[in-house]
């Protein structure tokens, strides 16, 4: 039998709305919203988050527990610009147990189509479990960044 993998996020699609996802970077400025867009579809399911800060780097993320052996960690999401136009941003994975956390970034410019931004992580001491962040940065302010199927393995 195939052993089927399984994102460590959960509401990775975001069909849950706002669930499990926080604002994190400069939360106060940062929206989120679950409204349609004219002319865009989901890349998954029926639902797309659209990110907004009203100055840049505002983001989006999840922590998670990972469980012991692992040698690296690998996150992917589906991005693309909402109808304002191109906008930068970026994909991280953080180690948030090690002194000081450790990020692994991937810089973006989404445009009018979904693209597949990916990052991964690599771990120092596979052994031990680990506390990680996925986080999606919008890098420019009042620009609208639609993100969709966020998963990390």
């Amino acid at each position: 039998m195939e052993e089927v993998e399984v994102s460590f996020l959960i509401n990775p699609s975001f069909e849950g709305k706002e669930d499990h996802w926080a604002r994190i970077n400069f939360a106060n400025a940062t929206t989120l919203g679950f409204d349609p867009v004219q002319g865009v579809s989901a890349k998954s399911g029926n639902v797309f988050l659209t990110l907004r800060s009203s100055v840049a780097s505002g983001s989006i993320g999840q922590d998670v527990i990972t469980p012991q052996g692992l040698t690296s960690i690998s996150a992917f999401a589906w991005v693309r610009a909402g109808l304002d136009g191109p906008v930068s941003g970026a994909l991280a994975i953080w180690q948030l147990d090690t002194d000081p956390d450790r990020p692994m970034s991937a810089a973006f410019v989404a445009g009018n189509e979904w693209t597949l931004v990916t990052s991964t992580l690599d771990f120092p001491n596979p052994t031990a479990s680990k506390t990680i962040r996925i986080e999606v940065y919008v890098n420019e302010a009042n620009k609208s960044l639609l993100i969709d199927s966020v998963n990390a393995f």
